[in-house]
């Protein structure tokens, strides 16, 4: 079942109709989102958990997540995702280093279908060489295929844009580009660019990646800035898949503190 579902994500990759992921942390947050697929409306086709969101839940900063606290997280909302049918993408950092070929091999285990993998090392915090991270991708899907999901979809990140580099705009485009096409090359669904927790990439910039990626592009949306862009107008731009990060977590961790508020100042809810 596991590569039916894997099946069924991939083949909602799709250029200018992209696949929309309310990223999910643990057991009531996916409860919450799926309760939207109510009767035949349906709304919620796959799924993706954040790794920001997971490490909040256990008071730590995303980098500090280890492998067996995100792999815990995980195990309770994989069995859930898989008996509604729905495909579980899982936010796996860069794989854990060396771990990655056993890490994507857990992950299939519990029942995940695919996987955002990062290109900048968690322990050095640099850049993998486009020829290792190259042969890093390949490994994960050959792992993938040997625990039984050989069709397992690897959202590649391409931080090009998010971390300091001595890069100027122009630079940072082509190593995104070098670095994308790298990436489909080696098997990878899609290549996710991100431009940090602001404003996000500009516009112009998802349009040139678009072009030169033939659509095979994802993006996070922006976190409630004034100018964003909405999931209909990345649609129209041409993206494949869309994720929101730990937004839905931002969101709600707002509304208890503003109801929190509220009531220890005499209010009600």
């Amino acid at each position: 079942m596991s590569n039916d579902l894997a099946k069924q994500l991939k083949a909602l990759h799709k250029p200018s109709s992209p696949v929309v992921f309310p990223n999910i942390w643990d057991v009531a947050s996916f409860q919450t989102v799926t309760s939207l697929n109510n009767g035949t409306a349906k709304p919620v086709k796959a799924l993706a958990t954040a790794s920001w969101a997971v490490a909040a839940t256990y008071g730590i900063q995303d980098e500090e997540l280890t492998l067996e606290q995100n792999m815990e997280a995980i195990s309770k909302v994989a069995p859930l995702a898989k008996a509604a049918g729905i495909p579980l993408s899982a936010d796996l950092q860069d794989g854990y280093g060396s771990q990655i070929e056993s890490t994507i091999k857990r992950a299939v285990e519990l029942g995940v279908v695919g996987a955002n993998i990062e290109d900048v090392s968690s322990e050095t915090f640099e850049f993998y060489p486009i020829d290792e991270q190259v042969q890093r991708l390949k490994a994960a899907l050959k792992a993938a295929s040997d625990a039984g999901c050989p069709d397992f979809v690897v959202n590649a990140r391409c931080d090009t844009f998010h971390v300091d580099t001595d890069l100027s705009e122009a630079e940072a485009m082509e190593e995104a580009i070098k670095r994308g096409k790298a990436y489909l090359e080696a098997g990878a669904t899609t290549v996710f660019y991100w431009g940090g927790s602001g404003r996000g990439l500009r516009d112009a910039w998802v349009e040139t990646l678009v072009k030169e990626l033939d659509g095979r592009v994802a993006v996070k949306l922006a976190h409630r800035t004034k100018d964003a862009l909405s999931t209909k107008a990345l649609g129209e731009i041409g993206v494949a898949r869309i994720s929101v990060g730990p937004s839905l977590f931002l969101l709600a961790q707002a509304a208890i503190k503003e109801a929190a508020a509220s009531i220890l100042d005499g209010g009600n809810l």
